[in-house]
């Protein structure tokens, strides 16, 4: 075996990891959306026996609009991260990708959440939202807690006229040196990022 190949090897060996941890964000978002858009037919899809169910599908996601908010660090519910953004990105170009209206949430105080029952509550704001041109629409809200080798993001759909979940998701993403950077919460300093759409707690 020449030098070069030596290299190439050595090279490779370092840029899979790097690779790796790059497409565990992307994964871990599209995860999420798979298991949210699974559950949100089993619900609205119907079951008539008269339209296929590839059609009786994609009508039922043109009928939904969800509005997305960028997921909270659960030890600080004041905190996000850009790791947080990029998932809920993630999430909302694959439902759009499907067929569902999305609308990104950034002002306002839409949600506060319960620290006793560990869910999240819909405020009055809400009704400002809601409009006709929708069969149902829902908002994106979720958490992520960090650890020493991993992040767990818990996402849910949240109706908006009954605060019924209507879907879950999670996803893990591993902690790596190029993802430290997207985690500024971690920091603990004045670099935390504040969420666009504010979280009270009850």
């Amino acid at each position: 075996m020449n030098r070069f190949t030596v290299i190439l090897l050595l090279l490779a060996a370092l840029l899979i990891p790097l690779t790796a941890a790059a497409g565990n964000v992307p994964d871990a978002g599209i995860s999420i959306a798979k298991q949210l858009d699974s559950q949100l037919m089993m619900r609205f899809a119907g079951k008539d026996e008269n339209t296929k169910k590839k059609d009786r599908e994609a009508l039922a996601r043109s009928r939904i609009m969800i509005m997305g908010t960028t997921p909270v660090n659960i030890n600080n519910l004041e905190e996000t991260s850009p790791l947080a953004r990029q998932i809920t990105e993630e999430i909302s170009r694959w439902l759009i990708d499907r067929g569902y209206r999305f609308q990104e949430l950034r002002k306002g105080k839409y949600l506060r959440f319960d620290r006793l029952a560990g869910e999240f509550l819909l405020t009055r704001d809400v009704s400002k939202l809601v409009t006709t041109s929708a069969t149902s629409q829902a908002i994106l809200a979720g958490t992520y807690i960090v650890s020493a080798k991993q992040v767990r993001f818990s996402m849910r759909l949240i109706h908006t006229n009954s605060n019924e979940v209507l879907a879950m998701g999670t996803a893990t993403v591993p902690v790596t040196d190029d993802l430290l950077p997207l985690l500024d919460d971690r920091k603990g300093g004045s670099d935390s990022l504040v969420p666009t759409v504010r979280t009270r707690l009850q």
